[in-house]
């Protein structure tokens, strides 16, 4: 065996190993391209997770502060505005009459 046949040998040897190794390396970027994108949307997923029972807690919350104002202003509020309304009416109408009163005796 020459030096030149040899010389070959390891030439082609290192080519092969080359193209297993550039074989491998491409199905390992592969591999964790898929792992990435997998692992992207598992935290994607626990993101989001949390947040939804928030989200719908403070809808319900929301809700509640809401029906809580409705009753409150249904049962106290109004009532009272009506009440008050109808006081001032009369003291109103008993002022007039008492003005009108007034201007009568004067004249």
């Amino acid at each position: 065996m020459s030096l030149e046949d040899l010389r070959d040998i390891v030439v082609i040897v290192y080519g092969v190993m080359g193209i297993v190794l550039m074989f491998g390396l491409c199905i390992a970027a592969f591999g964790l391209w898929f792992a990435i994108r997998a692992l992207s949307a598992s935290v994607q997923d626990l993101i989001k997770d949390p947040i939804k029972p928030t989200l719908q807690e403070f809808q319900k919350t929301a809700q509640n502060v809401r029906g809580t104002s409705e009753f409150v202003a249904d049962s106290a509020v109004h009532p009272l505005i009506r009440v008050m309304s109808v006081g001032r009416g009369i003291r109103k109408g008993v002022s007039t009459v008492a003005g009108l009163r007034k201007g009568i005796r004067g004249k």
